[in-house]
């Protein structure tokens, strides 16, 4: 994630395309807990006007279970093994985390001494 204060709302944080998927992951999983693989996450953005490849979409979504905001199950399919991914947390959830994550590293870059 990276911090862009002339942005308002995850554009804050994502790429459009980013923050769409991102919302349109939390709601697939408002009401039970439902995955996306790849393909379904490509074909969700196909629509959009900030349209992407295959290749960039799956990196969003392996960044995001790098930095502990996705997690996902390995199935296998056509092809071999893929992906299913899911919220670690829900939106509100993910408010805090990222509060938390900027403050902390505010205190660490500067400290009260």
């Amino acid at each position: 994630m990276k911090f862009d204060t002339k942005q308002g709302g995850l554009l804050t944080l994502f790429k459009p395309y980013q923050a769409q998927l991102l919302e349109h992951i939390w709601e697939l999983n408002k009401d039970d807990r439902q995955g996306i693989n790849s393909g379904q996450a490509h074909k969700f953005l196909l629509d959009s006007p900030d349209k992407k490849s295959r290749a960039s979409v799956i990196f969003f979504l392996n960044d995001l279970v790098d930095d502990d905001i996705l997690d996902y199950v390995e199935r296998t399919g056509k092809g071999g093994h893929h992906r299913v991914y899911f919220p670690k947390m829900s939106r509100e959830e993910f408010a805090v985390f990222v509060k938390d994550t900027i403050t902390k590293k505010l205190e660490e870059v500067f400290p009260d001494d």
